[in-house]
């Protein structure tokens, strides 16, 4: 537990920086990957890591060409690149939770905007805390 200390601070560092700043930097983006992909690592070996990764680049690749195409076709932007970024980070700790998190997030952020009656808000104050929700319930399940 002690490998992913580093992943979650950066990860909730993030989170703060997209809900004042509305973005989140390539720095803090590759320092969480890197430190997601040290602690599974670290805590269950290579082979899973790189198992993880090849799964958080096929995630992210799916997310990036779907909002390049929906930018094009639309001519709007939808969800933003650092968002993609935050799914890469958490898909290289947890694949399958870093996917329901995300689908969780963006009906959060959505039931969010319908009631502040808002056109947008930041993913990340949501994403991150279902995902770290999500690993704790794992984790004792």
């Amino acid at each position: 537990m002690m490998f992913y200390i580093p992943f979650w601070i950066c990860a909730f560092a993030g989170a703060v920086v997209d809900a004042r700043e509305r973005r989140f930097p390539n720095e803090l983006a590759g320092a969480c990957v890197v430190a997601a992909f040290a602690g599974v690592w670290l805590d269950v070996g290579l082979s899973t890591a790189l198992d993880h990764a090849g799964l958080a680049v096929i995630m992210y690749l799916a997310l990036v060409l779907t909002e390049s195409l929906w930018r094009r076709l639309r001519q709007t932007p939808g969800i933003g690149m650092g968002d993609a970024k935050a799914l890469f980070a958490l898909c290289t700790l947890d694949p399958m939770g870093g996917i329901v998190a995300f689908a969780a997030a963006l009906l959060a952020l959505a039931l969010s905007c319908l009631i502040t009656k808002s056109r947008s808000l930041p993913l990340l104050p949501f994403l991150v805390p279902i995902f770290a929700i999500i690993e704790v319930v794992g984790c004792t399940l």
